[in-house]
């Protein structure tokens, strides 16, 4: 098993986010968020893949789940990591696996990992990522001149 190395900085923190997305457009068919906010931050940061958005006004789930899984093979869920957004990972993907499409729960978990260690849970926080590590940047060269 592959030994993670602990994630210390924004920055790196930043490049491994950006690297897991670029594996996903060619892993996964679709990337499936809970909101156009995290449509916003997942392209801010790089990602060209298709993303899906669950939170459709007046579809149901399982009209959701039975049109994502005619469309396509393999998708990840990239839900927030709170309460709501676990239930919605658990619900869509029984439906899908229910249906034969291909639920790559690796990278979820992977993205959960990197985002906790910098301390953000909600996908639509990713939008300021780039921001925040040229902040700590800043910060750690004026700490060194001190």
């Amino acid at each position: 098993m592959k030994k993670r190395r602990r994630i210390r900085s924004t920055d790196q923190a930043l490049e491994r986010l950006t690297r897991l997305l670029g594996e996903l457009e060619t892993l996964v068919d679709v990337v499936i968020v809970e909101g156009p906010r995290d449509i916003e931050a997942l392209r801010k940061l790089g990602f060209r893949g298709v993303i899906s958005l669950f939170s459709q006004v007046g579809v149901p789930d399982a009209d959701f789940i039975d049109t994502t899984s005619r469309e396509h093979e393999s998708v990840v869920i990239l839900t927030d990591f709170d309460e709501e957004g676990r239930k919605i990972d658990l619900v869509l993907s029984e439906g899908f696996e229910r249906r034969g499409l291909r639920v790559e729960k690796g990278m979820r978990h992977e993205m959960g990992r990197i985002m906790a260690a910098i301390g953000v849970y909600a996908i639509e926080s990713l939008d300021n990522i780039q921001e925040l590590s040229k902040a700590e940047e800043r910060d750690n060269n004026l700490a060194r001149l001190s």
